[in-house]
């Protein structure tokens, strides 16, 4: 994957007194990544490059010094609007074994829809999915990882169960489905515009019951 650093600050052997410029630089390719993931957010990742020129206020040749191609700035903007939003923070919580392994999911839940459930970060997944492209997979990925398998692994340790890394693909299918529940939540609210539960707390803590209901049985049928 291309490094958005490496994109931004390609110039910094530049002697110290050009270091204003190596700043616009960096400013300017924040600039060019807002408003391309504005644009796609829009029109989906067929839009064009020019239009995203004219949001930046840049010429096109800038924009491709930064980002020779299109998906080099995809990635850009999946590193900027995904990976740069993940709170450190929520790594060390949801591997915190003094506290119940639901009462640390539903906190972190709660906490990861008021930061992704905002209309640019959900329309670019929906429109990544429509479109099969790259972004929705390192997105998956990075769910699965980070969110996914850990839950897994740490309901099964609270149940007693052996505490290995591997996960099967029953076990991770249920864990997507409460998160794929909520992602759909968003993207009814805020990509479609249609109807939706207020309280989004309360739709955590159902899908929450409805995943460790599930994955006890999941547990009991794989664990004979």
């Amino acid at each position: 994957m291309t490094e958005l650093t490496r994109q931004g600050e390609h110039d910094t052997s530049l002697a110290p007194d050009q270091k204003p410029m190596r700043e616009a630089s960096r400013k300017r390719v924040r600039e060019i990544v807002s408003a391309a993931a504005e644009h796609f957010s829009e029109v989906g990742f067929a839009g064009s490059t020019r239009e995203i020129t004219k949001r930046a206020g840049v010429t096109q040749p800038l924009l491709y010094r930064y980002f020779p191609t299109k998906n080099d700035l995809i990635e850009a903007v999946y590193r900027t609007v995904y990976l740069e939003s993940w709170n450190q923070d929520w790594d060390d919580a949801l591997k915190d074994r003094s506290t119940p392994v639901r009462q640390r999911f539903e906190t972190f839940y709660r906490e990861y829809v008021r930061m992704a459930f905002k209309p640019i970060p959900l329309r670019l997944s929906y429109y990544a999915g429509l479109r099969g492209a790259d972004i929705n997979q390192w997105y998956n990925q990075l769910i699965e990882e980070l969110i996914l398998k850990q839950l897994v692994r740490e309901h099964r340790v609270e149940l007693g169960l052996p505490d290995e890394a591997y996960v099967s693909a029953a076990q991770l299918e249920t864990a997507w489905q409460i998160h794929g529940g909520l992602m759909h939540y968003g993207w009814r609210k805020h990509v479609l515009n249609l109807r939706v539960a207020p309280d989004v707390d309360q739709v955590i803590a159902d899908n929450l019951d409805m995943y460790f209901c599930v994955a006890e049985r999941i547990y009991a049928r794989e664990f004979k």
